[in-house]
């Protein structure tokens, strides 16, 4: 059972959002809270953050520009916990990679079909990202016009992890959600190539699987970005 806290600043879209996931026979919704209930602690520690939820859904119904101050205090109180950003609004297209870079775990837009918010909470529980293939296709441009070399050898750092320029295009796919055939595909290389690659690439940066690799990139790769 996956067990789902909801935050939400709209009282309609928190109840719609409650019913919704509660329909699933393996998703069980804890609580739920508004935007302004999020900035009492206590009412945190009473409720499903306290308990410590499995996932949490932080949905947003308009503009937030303490956004960043939210998420972040959410993440305090249950920093161990994916959260999946729901936007019901046109965001720019920075605010995905921002809630990724804040800790999210996933971001999805209220567009999307029904089916989508239910897959993201299944694979975000299952430890992977969720993130738009436009997001990855961002990063690959990035990685492309040698961005991150760039900005890492103005700031005088080293790349980190010491990843060549194809390790780093992998591993944020794999950030991003795509299997070893897909990441084959999207690179003109062979699955065996994909899993060599892999292999290096766990080995520099010290980790055993996906879940941690993707992490590693949310933390070490998006922050190299302006």
């Amino acid at each position: 059972m996956i067990n789902v806290f909801i935050i939400c600043n709209c009282n309609i879209l928190l109840k719609l959002l409650g019913q919704h996931l509660s329909s699933f026979d393996d998703i069980s919704v804890i609580e739920m809270l508004s935007h302004n209930e999020i900035k009492q602690a206590d009412s945190m520690k009473r409720t499903g953050l306290g308990q410590k939820p499995d996932l949490i859904l932080f949905a947003s119904g308009s503009q937030w520009p303490d956004l960043k101050k939210k998420l972040l205090r959410v993440r305090k109180h249950s920093p161990d916990t994916p959260i999946i950003f729901l936007s019901s609004r046109a965001e720019p297209e920075s605010m995905e990679f921002n809630i990724i870079k804040w800790g999210g775990r996933g971001f999805l837009s209220s567009t999307a079909p029904s089916g989508t918010l239910i897959k993201a909470v299944r694979a975000c529980y299952a430890g992977e990202i969720w993130a738009s293939r436009k997001f990855a296709g961002n990063m690959m441009d990035d990685l492309g016009e040698e961005k991150l070399f760039a900005g890492a050898c103005k700031s005088g750092q080293e790349i980190p992890g010491q990843l060549t320029r194809q390790e780093l295009k992998v591993i944020m796919l794999i950030a991003s959600g795509f299997r070893n055939a897909e990441i084959g595909k999207k690179l003109f290389i062979s699955e065996n190539t994909v899993k060599t690659h892999i292999n290096r690439l766990f080995k520099k940066i010290n980790v055993k699987n996906r879940l941690q690799a993707a992490l590693w990139a949310a933390k070490h790769l998006t922050s190299q970005k302006a």
